[in-house]
Parts: structure tokens; sequence; C-alpha cells
């Protein structure tokens, strides 16, 4: 996934690097490294691991592990890697959908090196070169981490040009679901013209916009129901933005080929 940086976002990377001595590296929702703050590649301790000790194909599967990790409690996670080094990695969301990672690493919470590295002297230099921070401080470095996350996506400083704008036209459309939403106030929110987000909708993506609203509409009635079977069939509808519940009802089966009700009854059955 490609990803747009706003100047912001690299100045913030950059200073927060160079303030705590520290890697700051953000990676795209697969694991691809996209930018690193002031350009820092690895310490010189992390390149004499990876060439006389285990390689560097540890350190990418170490990553990879941390990242689902990462993905799957969706919160920061600290961990220490086999080099003896400590890093902090946490999911960047945009508009609910974790969007990459920012990696915050190569730093000691001790000062007694290793065991494996005692016998060689150059390790033992190099590992004493990298940042050190008290046990009882890495709180703090979870906290600036999180705050620098929280302010990068709300300010919209970093994006998917692909998707983006889709992305938070479904996320608008979820939020107010239940609403008479028009064409023109999602177009404001998007901060672009009516005209625009009709032709971005047809040929980007072969649909309208009330389209995708009622396809927004009839899917959420469908978890709905799905999750509540003692829900009628009129609630449905009517958290879901309908306001008739024959309109919902017609629109349904004229969409889906059956009715509410048939559907989830093939679903139980794996139909």
């Amino acid at each position: 996934m490609k990803h747009i940086f706003n100047d912001e976002v690299c100045r913030l990377l950059d200073s927060f690097a160079a303030a705590m001595k520290i890697q700051v590296v953000f990676y795209s929702r697969s694991g691809e490294i996209l930018r690193r703050g002031r350009s820092f590649g690895n310490s010189a301790y992390c390149d004499l691991m990876q060439q006389k000790f285990f390689g560097s194909d540890k350190c990418v599967q170490l990553d990879k592990l941390m990242q689902q990790k990462c993905l799957d409690s969706g919160s920061v996670c600290r961990y220490r890697c086999h080099a003896g080094l400590h890093e902090l990695i946490a999911p960047v969301r945009i508009f609910g959908q974790v969007a990459g990672f920012i990696m915050f690493g190569q730093f000691r919470t001790e000062d007694t090196p290793p065991e494996f590295i005692s016998g060689h002297p150059e390790a033992l230099q190099h590992f004493r070169e990298l940042p050190l921070f008290a046990p009882e401080d890495t709180g703090s470095l979870e906290d600036m981490a999180k705050v620098l996350i929280e302010y990068i996506t709300s300010k919209e400083l970093v994006s998917s040009p692909e998707h983006f704008r889709y992305q938070k036209l479904q996320f608008f459309l979820e939020e107010h679901l239940t609403e008479k939403i028009t064409l023109a106030q999602a177009a404001k929110y998007l901060c672009v013209s009516a005209s625009t987000l009709t032709h971005f909708l047809r040929y980007e993506h072969r649909t309208s916009f009330k389209e995708l609203l009622i396809a927004k509409r009839l899917d959420h009635a469908e978890k709905l129901l799905k999750h509540d079977p003692a829900l009628t069939i009129a609630e449905a509808a009517r958290l879901s933005g309908f306001n008739d519940p024959h309109y919902f009802s017609r629109l349904y089966r004229r969409k889906r080929g059956v009715t509410p009700r048939s559907h989830l009854r093939m679903a139980d059955q794996g139909l």
C-alpha cells in the first residue's frame, strides 16, 4: 500500500528520532518500511548482530510476528529482541482500519549486555553506544508513542491515496446511517464538490452515492438481525436508517433476491 506523508509527519518522526536518539520507522500494513525518522538505518550494534551472529532474516521474522501481535491486540506492544534490545510497535489507524505501524526501537533498558556477546569487545562497545532508558521510563515512552500516533491520525497527516477518500466516505456513512444523509453533505465532509464525488464513485467504484448508502444500510440491518434474532424487521430497518419497514423489505428483496428473514435462515443452514 502506498502512503502520502504530510511534511509535518515527516518532521515529527525526524524530531522524535533525534530527541530520543532511537529509531522511528513507519511500516505499511504488509510490513514494508515506508519512512524512517531522520533516515536512520540500523545501529552499528544491530548490523554487527546480523553480520556475525544470526543474520537479518531472524530480525525480519520477529518484526512481522510483532506486527501481527500488534494487529491482533490493537494496541502498543513492547518486546525484547534476540539481540537484547527493546522495541515498541504501535498500530496506526485511518478511519478505524489499520493502515500501518510505527516502530520505536533499538534501545536498552539495562546496562548489562547479553551474555552471548561477553567475549566480543566490538559488540560490547556498540551495545553501550545505544540509548539507555530506565525500565520505569519505558511506560512514558509508550505514552509518547500513543500521543504521537493520535496526533498524526487526528490531523490526517498520513493517508493512503488509493483508498483514503473511499474509506473516509464509508466512515462518514457508517457514522450517520440513521440520519438523512445527502450527497452534498458527504461531498462537503470530503472537501470536494458533489460532481467530483459523483464522478469518483461512478468511475472508480462503479457505484453511486445512493447505491452505496443503500448497501451500507442493508448490510447494517443484516448484521443487526443476525446478532439479535429477537429484533423485528421494523426495528432493524429503523436502526439502519429506513423509516418505512415495508420499503426496507421490498428493497432488501430486490437487492438480495429473498426477504431478510429468508436470507438469515439460508445463512444459518449454510445455503
